[in-house]
């Protein structure tokens, strides 16, 4: 029987703690021991599976259990949200943040986190408040890719003014390349200065021997839209590697990568995680470790993965898109704490203000209560005003403690940046 099934109390988790320390002091605890079935016979999970003890984070003592082979972390029901916040908070770590992809990697390495409670987790970070999408529209499922090898590349560009807030120094615009393999989902990101010939076809030149190398496979076909930077000196650098290229209107895979790469990008700047290359680098550790609708699977695991099982799980992915409808959120109620959607920033004129989601928050940061629903009107009365379901974000609360770390992370990242100019070092 699985531990997953079992509720881990801090108390009872402290006594087996304790259990193994003492065997360890013995000996007996590094290659893993079960508690015997005398030992603490009202701790039922304590004798389902091998423990031993491993150093975590500020070297304290952790409790590890076996699972399918693996050794993973016992977390109990009161270390949930530090362990947690850990992660969200550390530079080095690439657990994706949304729900299902974040709880698909973190199974993998935890027992005693549910899915619920990763989920009431996220719900409390501001950051990911203030980023989370508005309703989505539906889109037609193109073409399937019918090998890996089959990429899409785009440029995006990032504002500076966007940027440098959080970073504590003036930041220039820039641009991603990006480059994806429509089968896997493997994604290659650099970032460049500027878009014109000189700087564009030597850093492609640079990411596709990489890519070859992720995929372990040559590239035999490259798609993207018609910007200037994909044509003359770029198609014919791409010609003398035998790639094929082909302008399509758009990239639906490269799309929605290019959208999910931002999003976590800019949530790690928010974060504090770290200057640009630092963030370039984390994100796309992070994006290539998150599942796939599309495939059913991370892209490092899906390059591991046989052509013909991916693509089976693309054309039943393609099946269950037919007829897919998108619902709206559920209820409010009153007294429900809410976020507002700012029509400012992302309403009907979006598009003709330049309006990107990922590049910051376009929910209010103050938190409303909702007052009143008025049946007839279909609306919700906050902030002096009736609002329609969709411009409101319901909310738990505010996870204060994330929140004081992450102040206290952008002003060192302010300081150092701030010392390095002024002793005359480029940051």
């Amino acid at each position: 029987m699985s531990l997953r099934r079992y509720r881990i109390k801090q108390d009872e988790y402290a006594k087996v703690l304790d259990w193994l320390r003492r065997k360890s002091k013995e000996g007996e605890a590094q290659a893993g021991v079960r508690m015997p079935a005398d030992w603490l016979p009202k701790i039922t999970w304590a004798h389902k599976a091998n423990m031993r003890i491993k150093k975590g984070a500020h070297g304290k003592d952790q409790v590890q259990v076996l699972e399918k082979e693996v050794w993973k972390t016992l977390v109990h029901e009161m270390q949930i949200d530090a362990y947690l916040r850990d992660k969200l908070l550390s530079t080095s770590a690439d657990v994706p943040m949304s729900r299902d992809a974040g709880y698909h990697i973190t199974q993998k390495r935890t027992v005693g986190i549910s899915r619920r409670a990763f989920m009431k987790f996220l719900r409390k970070q501001e950051v990911l408040q203030l980023t989370r999408d508005a309703l989505p529209e539906k889109k037609s499922v193109g073409r399937p890719p019918e090998a890996r090898g089959n990429l899409e590349i785009d440029l995006v560009e990032a504002k500076g003014k966007d940027i440098q807030k959080y970073v504590g120094h003036p930041v220039k615009n820039f641009y991603w390349i990006t480059l994806i393999d429509r089968l896997t989902g493997w994604l290659e990101v650099k970032r460049i200065l500027q878009k014109d010939f000189k700087t564009v076809v030597p850093a492609i030149r640079k990411m596709i021997p990489k890519m070859e190398a992720s995929l372990r496979t040559k590239i035999k076909y490259i798609r993207s839209d018609s910007g200037s930077e994909f044509k003359s000196e770029t198609k014919l650098m791409l010609e003398e590697l035998k790639i094929k290229h082909r302008f399509v209107k758009s990239g639906n895979r490269l799309e929605q990568a290019n959208k999910t790469f931002q999003k976590i990008w800019y949530r790690l700047m928010r974060l504090g995680r770290g200057d640009l290359k630092e963030l370039d680098a984390q994100a796309q550790a992070i994006f290539n470790n998150t599942i796939s609708k599309v495939n059913g699977n991370t892209p490092l695991e899906a390059i591991e993965k046989a052509d013909a099982e991916l693509l089976e799980k693309v054309r039943e992915f393609k099946k269950k898109q037919k007829g897919a409808r998108y619902r709206g959120a559920g209820p409010l109620q009153k007294g429900d704490k809410v976020r507002i959607l700012l029509d400012s920033v992302r309403g009907k004129h979006g598009a003709a203000l330049g309006y990107k989601s990922y590049r910051g928050k376009h929910w209010s940061e103050q938190v409303y209560t909702v007052v009143n629903f008025n049946k007839h009107r279909d609306a919700y009365y906050v902030a002096s005003k009736y609002r329609s379901r969709d411009k409101l974000l319901h909310v738990p609360g505010v996870d204060a403690l994330t929140n004081a770390a992450v102040s206290k992370r952008r002003k060192k990242i302010g300081s150092v940046a701030q010392g390095a100019a002024a002793a005359g070092f480029e940051w």
